[in-house]
């Protein structure tokens, strides 16, 4: 009775089409610690002097939309608009390392007339990551793939706006009611990824650029706007994703899968 337990349904749909028997994947998701992740508290102390602030925060891949952000970020703002896009990189000198978009970056923060950039590459705890939430305004995730997306819940939690593509492991957390769901399509990638031959064709989403522009620009004009619906994404997520919740669910299955070997 061995299942697969994986935080969203995309992440599941995936997994499924890899082989595996639909009825040994579950779905046990991801969660917040709803005292932690909260639009009270502390600020992180941000060197930018700009009264907007997006936010990126995971690795600087090409999985994770990256490209597309900063793209979007160039055609839509010049230095003279009051915005400035923030970028806290995770695992550029482990995981990812090799895989990130340093160079962009620091190419961006180099040209002349550019929006302007503030790049985070040291290691925060979940205080200091809290309270990096808390200085920002909007959280930006143009992702191709997601098993779920952890930071996106953690932004939703501390009140913000968050951007994400239409289609992904989000969708099991966001709507439109708080949040801005970005257009994407499906693309065909082949069978073969890092070189490791897959069993079938995979797929990745990508968003739609000029869209993701305009989104922005809309954000960045309505800042009364994002600022109530982030109350909202908050309550969303420290209502119905904790950790304690995710613990019950994975406990239940534990019991169901315990019952099922006596029976």
């Amino acid at each position: 009775a061995d299942e697969v337990w994986t935080p969203s349904h995309y992440s599941r749909q995936a997994i499924i089409n890899s082989g595996i028997n639909p009825d040994k994947v579950q779905v046990i998701p991801n969660g917040v610690d709803p005292e932690l992740f909260t639009p009270d508290g502390d600020i992180y102390p941000l060197k930018t002097k700009k009264k907007f602030k997006l936010l990126f925060t995971g690795g600087t891949i090409y999985r994770k939309g990256i490209d597309i952000l900063l793209k979007s970020y160039l055609r839509t703002f010049t230095a003279d608009d009051d915005v400035c896009l923030v970028i806290k990189d995770v695992g550029g000198d482990s995981f990812y390392k090799g895989q990130n978009a340093l160079e962009q970056i620091e190419s961006i923060i180099n040209t002349e007339n550019a929006p302007e950039l503030e790049y985070i590459n040291e290691k925060l705890s979940e205080n200091e990551m809290a309270s990096l939430y808390r200085a920002c305004d909007v959280f930006v995730s143009p992702y191709r793939g997601e098993g779920f997306s952890l930071p996106t819940l953690e932004a939703m939690a501390c009140g913000l706006y968050v951007m994400v593509t239409d289609g992904g492991s989000t969708d099991d957390f966001v709507d439109e009611s708080f949040a801005g769901i970005i257009p994407s399509k499906i693309l065909n990638i082949g069978n073969i990824y890092a070189d490791l031959e897959l069993t079938d064709n995979a797929t990745m989403l990508e968003v739609e650029e000029n869209t993701l522009c305009e989104m922005l620009r809309e954000v960045y004009n309505n800042p009364s706007l994002i600022r109530t619906a982030g109350l909202k994404a908050s309550y969303h997520a420290r209502t119905n994703f904790s950790w304690q919740k995710s613990a019950l669910k994975m406990m239940s299955r534990i019991d169901d899968i315990y019952s099922s070997n006596l029976a």
